[in-house]
């Protein structure tokens, strides 16, 4: 049944009704669903779909804000068609990102009459946003309330919510992650102890995978679990559903000193440390006046030599930016101080280990890419009907092949026509569009893997046409290509973030130049078999790129794109890790970075204007293509899959 069907379109409105009801009952004028779980994760578990379920909405990032006669979804140009297409009865789209478009949080404070109660659930919400929200709402003229409601509302409507999963959860083995959940533990406390923090609430879902070397599956396409942790300068617990480990996986923690309790007694633990530091806290208070010079001087922290990390201390619990007010509320709000989270950090930087995973499990990835991608081309010369969705179908088994295949890492985006030009776009099961040879098509699809090779999570776009395309869609195409070369060959000193920096600029600088732009990043972190999208570094104009500068160790994607809206799209993404780079000189000392490409997958040069390319361009291109068929090459003769190795071989011809 279509979205747009009239039950469907009835049944939106019901929720609304029900929901507008719940509001009264709670005496709010407003109630805000944000798209994120508890634990700030972009995809999520079934049962925490609850902006989708309220606006039928899927797409992974918006807010939802619904008044007594009002309901707005905010969404950014990733999903603007989208949105469009799947908002149900009585939803206006907001874009985010244009000039004339507040935030969710300005409309609030401007559209709502003054002295409103805005509800919201604690646990939806971080603390760190929540106290910038609130300041702003209190303040005159508006007067208005951010109210904490314990129970969430679309819960109490959704009556055949799905039950939130809890499936085994397994070790990951030091030799895929190349440091032990010990080694990990003690630098974490180094650090505490040099901050003087008495310890941290660890909520990311895959920051907790990454610090214990455990992979779940209790997330779609990502390999987390639902637990949290608390850390301290004594102690090590891990909250998670009980019946998710088995004996093994108990030994190992047991192993390494980590207690276990249940998912739902994190609140109960963090009252008891409430309790206890509002205890520390009243004693150190008493001695406050004779030693303020020094507490003043631990708050600023020293200077530190040129270069060197300066340590900012506290006495304090840490919590994470994506932390949740209900964490906080638990703990003490005055007991608690957000940082960014030091494991989000280590996580990032990849050791020795982990980024040979990822060249491994792209070398291999690419032989699925490549049988995948000349079947397509060979079924669709032989004028067989396939759809979207069937295709990404056929791509999966040919990843299902590989002995290491743990999943994908993402839902495949298998896009032809206008659809490619819906830059996360996902076919449906029912219903998708045939695909076109004479259309672009647009694949952006991963797969992590691990267990008995090397692990790693790839991500890989590449855009095609199997037929004449039109001089603008090779103009368009080799613009992109043209940004995913000058990003992958930047230079860059040591200190450089992603938001609006050199790279930044590089990768839109050819499209700039005929007027075109895309509505997304360049580029994100990536997990090591771990979440597809990670943080906190990236390319793009988000404000967390300029908190971060790039590293060395980091993993990102580099994917320049652009979408003819109703059209057709285009993009061009690969993974790259960020490498020490040898210049000539070393202005500054600071030490200078470039990119190490591993993706491996032809770049279709039948959609290149050559002309438009520069002699360095036009050696890149063909560089790779060397690359690509020495690597791939001899794994995909071994498949025996004769049309893909000859695909493969003139695909990576010299232009």
């Amino acid at each position: 049944m279509s979205i747009s069907s009239p039950s469907t379109a009835a049944a939106a409105a019901a929720r609304l009704d029900m929901l507008r009801d719940l509001m009264k009952e709670h005496n709010i004028d407003a109630y805000v669903v944000p798209s994120e779980d508890a634990h700030a994760s972009e995809y999520l578990a079934p049962c925490d779909a609850r902006r989708a379920f309220i606006t039928s909405f899927t797409g992974s990032a918006g807010c939802a804000v619904i008044t007594h006669d009002s309901a707005r979804c905010w969404t950014d140009g990733r999903y603007w068609i989208q949105a469009q297409k799947q908002l149900g009865e009585g939803w206006s789209l907001m874009k985010s990102g244009l000039p004339d478009v507040p935030t969710w949080g300005q409309w609030l404070k401007t559209e709502l009459p003054p002295s409103s109660r805005i509800g919201i659930d604690p646990t939806l919400i971080p603390f760190s946003e929540q106290t910038t929200l609130s300041t702003s709402l209190s303040a005159p003229p508006t007067s208005s309330t951010l109210i904490p409601i314990q129970t969430n509302l679309i819960d109490q409507i959704w009556t055949h919510r799905p039950s939130r999963p809890c499936n085994e959860i397994f070790h990951l083995q030091d030799r895929y992650t190349g440091e032990s959940v010990g080694q990990k533990i003690v630098r974490i406390r180094d650090k505490l102890r040099q901050i003087g923090s008495p310890g941290m609430v660890v909520a990311g879902l895959d920051e907790v995978a990454w610090l214990f070397n455990l992979r779940g599956s209790d997330i779609p396409f990502n390999p987390v679990f639902f637990a949290y942790a608390i850390l301290t300068q004594d102690d090590c617990t891990l909250f998670v559903h009980p019946g998710s480990l088995n004996d093994s996986v108990r030994r190992y923690l047991h192993s390494h000193a980590v207690a276990v309790l249940d998912y739902n007694q994190l609140w109960q633990s963090l009252d008891s440390w409430q309790k206890r530091l509002s205890i520390e806290r009243s004693a150190r208070s008493s001695r406050a006046a004779s030693v303020q010079g020094d507490v003043d001087m631990d708050v600023r922290g020293e200077k530190g030599e040129e270069g060197k990390e300066k340590v900012v201390k506290t006495d304090k619990v840490l919590i994470g930016g994506k932390t949740s007010w209900a964490v906080a509320q638990a703990i003490g709000e005055d007991n608690v101080e957000v940082r960014r989270s030091m494991v989000e950090d280590f996580k990032a930087k990849k050791n020795a280990t982990e980024i040979e995973g990822f060249r491994q499990s792209h070398i291999r990835d690419g032989v699925a890419l490549a049988r995948y991608y000349a079947w397509l081309e060979d079924v669709l010369q032989r004028g067989e009907k396939w759809t979207e969705y069937d295709a990404a179908t056929k791509l999966e088994e040919y990843r299902k092949e590989n002995k290491w295949f743990m999943g994908l890492s993402f839902e495949t985006i298998s896009s032809t026509g206008p659809n490619a030009a819906i830059i996360h776009y996902a076919p449906p099961a029912e219903g998708s569009a045939i695909i076109e040879k004479e259309q672009m098509y647009l694949c952006d699809s991963g797969a992590g893997r691990s267990l008995t090779f090397q692990a790693g999570t790839t991500d890989v776009t590449r855009t095609l046409h199997f037929g004449t395309p039109t001089d603008d869609q090779k103009r368009a195409f080799t613009r992109v290509l043209q940004g995913h070369i000058s990003l992958d060959t930047v230079i860059f000193p040591q200190g450089t973030t992603g938001k609006l920096s050199i790279a930044y600029i590089l990768a839109r600088r050819a499209l700039w130049s005929d007027g075109l732009d895309y509505r997304h990043s360049t580029s994100h972190g990536v997990g090591s078999f771990l979440n597809v999208h990670e943080g906190p570094h990236g390319v793009g104009q988000r404000p967390a790129y300029n908190e971060v500068p790039l590293q060395e160790g980091m993993v990102m994607s580099n994917e320049p794109g652009y979408y003819a809206e109703g059209k057709w799209g285009i993009r061009i993404e690969g993974i790259d890790v960020i490498v020490r780079a040898e210049t000539r000189e070393n202005f500054g000392d600071k030490g200078y970075l470039g990119l190490e490409r591993i993706t491996m997958c032809p770049i279709q040069t039948s959609l290149v204007e050559v002309s438009l390319l520069s002699p360095m361009e036009r050696e890149w291109l063909n560089d790779y293509h060397a690359e690509v068929l020495e690597k791939i090459g001899p794994l995909l003769r071994e498949t025996g899959d004769q049309r893909a190795v000859e695909w493969l071989e003139r695909e990576c011809r010299p232009i």
